[in-house]
């Protein structure tokens, strides 16, 4: 999986590593620690580099946090992705309902739900609470969901299709 980072940047294998890193120390930060220690200067700290190298790839912390919400879409892309392809022979309604166990039993590792409420919190204060980065963080989420939900409702509209996968992310997020 390729990590994006500032323009120009990471190009070599090294560098993606440390941008990898880098991204891993501030998934590590949310999930271990409380928002007041999101710092660019902890999240160095933590990946192993200095301060000026982690701005090299991510100037600001914005940078950083958008780079974070892409690494999150790509791994539960892959993850659902994967447990789809597991079910490939299967119906719609068995694909579904693989989809919806992973997200349930991920949804119930104390690690991920705080590491979520923390980018919850995160996310807001980076948009005035207007909800856009959630939007963000979320439109893989409904994809996912709404893919097997057409299937098995093809007489639905676009936009009834992503109605219900709102409705049922919601649900499982609000566990």
């Amino acid at each position: 999986m390729s990590v994006v980072s500032k323009k120009g940047t990471a190009t070599r294998r090294a560098g993606q590593e440390t941008a990898t890193k880098i991204l891993q120390a501030a998934h590590d930060v949310l999930e271990t620690e409380t928002l007041t220690r999101f710092t660019m200067r902890n999240i160095a700290t933590r990946a192993g580099v200095s301060l000026a190298n982690l701005q090299y790839y991510y100037p600001r912390r914005e940078a950083l946090i958008g780079a974070m919400v892409r690494d999150i879409e790509a791994r539960y892309r892959i993850a659902c992705e994967e447990v789809i392809a597991a079910e490939a022979n299967s119906q719609p309604l068995d694909q579904f309902k693989a989809v919806l166990r992973f997200q349930l039993e991920d949804a119930t590792q104390t690690r991920t739900r705080q590491f979520f409420i923390q980018l919850w919190a995160l996310l807001g204060s980076m948009d005035n609470f207007s909800g856009s980065f959630l939007e963000q963080l979320y439109a893989h989420d409904l994809d996912m969901l709404s893919k097997p939900i057409a299937a098995l409702h093809n007489d639905l509209s676009q936009a009834g299709v992503r109605e219900r996968a709102l409705q049922i992310a919601s649900l499982v997020e609000g566990l």
